[in-house]
């Protein structure tokens, strides 16, 4: 067990693991719905992708929750926290969900998903991050497939100026207990989703149901389990409650998980499979941080694109269909198909950048805090850029 560690602003190598997790579920797109390779035989490691990029949701969640808990302080309104929760998020949303509806009402039949051009109704649900709660694909995957994790981080944003108050209070003694207690839960989500939904599968492509697979992998409140244990695993951190765990360890048992993917319930593959051991990486990756041996995940290029996650999470759909779109059906060879896949990664990482940028950073800038009366003008402008810098560090998912 580690002892009790001081609190530093920024752990530099939680930003870098962001851009790996953001790059997993981008490739994980590139395979199984670019559909770029002529060889079938390609798309049987889709299976093996699915559980990666549902994966790194996973971890998305619990670092969301982590590094929020990390950065909280005591003398923070919700309000403050809403706001800048709210224009971190909303904007690369905004920018997103435009480019995906001139795309979508551009295109006469969808370019990558099976689905209907979204109703003004789905448009306007998806668009309020509202569009999760209902068990229906055209509502959950409408406009902007990837916005229903946004949708799910927007409510545990709603309740975590209420979460952080009894996970502070929580006596150290009980922290251990408790954080096996949500991964408990967390194991058995999809067994007691087996209980209550029916055992008609979605297509050729998924044994499970509509209604299981969105209660196990999309309806926030069960998501919500993920967020908490990031929040337990901040305060065990931070009150020295953490074993001094290597991180070899974590990736071994997730290892371990993927080869043994053939013979796990298909309930287990959306991420309950892969949560714990990347829930124990987290803290192994932010102890190197906090002792002074951060990791290859901290050089300042990694950290650069880690600040650009949220925006390469966000662009990265509406690139993959205007390129499916633009290409029609066609495939390719697998060295052309591999080199296309490659280059259309580059476009979205550089894509991000440029949203990042022009977009994202600015209104943070602007907005993250209301203007200074006019008395405090003369401290305005490094107040803004103090904030800012803040909001980057506390969102991990975005």
């Amino acid at each position: 067990m580690v002892s009790a560690l001081p609190r530093p602003d920024r752990l530099p190598s939680l930003t870098g693991y962001r851009f790996l997790l953001a790059c997993t579920v981008l490739f994980g797109h590139l395979l199984t719905l670019e559909r770029l390779y002529e060889d079938p035989d390609i798309y049987k490691a889709a299976d093996a992708s699915s559980m990666a990029s549902a994966g790194a949701v996973s971890s998305f969640f619990m670092l969301s929750g982590f590094v929020l808990a990390w950065n909280a302080r005591p003398d923070d309104t919700a309000r403050r926290f809403w706001r800048r929760r709210f224009v971190k998020i909303f904007p690369n949303h905004a920018v997103a969900w435009a480019l995906m509806m001139a795309l979508l009402m551009g295109t006469s039949t969808a370019a990558l998903l099976p689905l209907p051009d979204p109703t003004l109704s789905q448009a306007v649900k998806n668009l309020l991050l509202v569009h999760t709660w209902l068990p229906h694909m055209a509502d959950f995957s409408s406009v902007n497939p990837v916005t229903w994790s946004i949708s799910c981080e927007a409510f545990f944003y709603l309740l975590f100026p209420f979460l952080i108050r009894p996970v502070r209070a929580l006596p150290t003694r009980l922290i251990r207990l408790v954080i096996a207690a949500v991964a408990a839960l967390v194991l058995a989500m999809p067994t007691l989703a087996a209980f209550v939904t029916d055992e008609a599968g979605i297509g050729n492509w998924s044994p499970l149901s509509m209604d299981r697979w969105w209660l196990i992998y999309f309806f926030p409140p069960v998501r919500l389990l993920e967020f908490v244990l990031g929040l337990l695993l901040a305060r065990a951190v931070l009150t020295g409650r953490w074993p001094a765990l290597r991180m070899r360890w974590p990736l071994l048992v997730l290892a371990t998980v993927f080869a043994a993917q053939p013979k796990l319930p298909h309930e287990y593959v959306w991420g309950a499979a892969t949560c714990l051991p990347l829930a124990a990486l987290i803290p192994a990756i932010a102890t190197r941080d906090l002792d002074r041996r951060p990791l290859w995940l901290s050089r300042r290029g990694l950290v650069l694109l880690g600040e650009a996650s949220f925006a390469l999470y966000m662009i990265h759909f509406p690139i993959l269909y205007a390129i499916r779109a633009l290409l029609g059906s066609r495939t390719y060879d697998t060295v052309t198909a591999t080199l296309l896949s490659l280059g259309v990664a580059a476009l979205c990482v550089l894509a991000s950048l440029l949203l990042w940028r022009t977009v994202e950073t600015p209104v943070m800038r602007r907005f993250s805090r209301p203007r200074p009366r006019p008395a405090e003008a003369p401290t305005a402008e490094p107040a803004d850029e103090s904030e800012a810098a803040k909001v980057r560090q506390q969102d991990p998912l975005h």
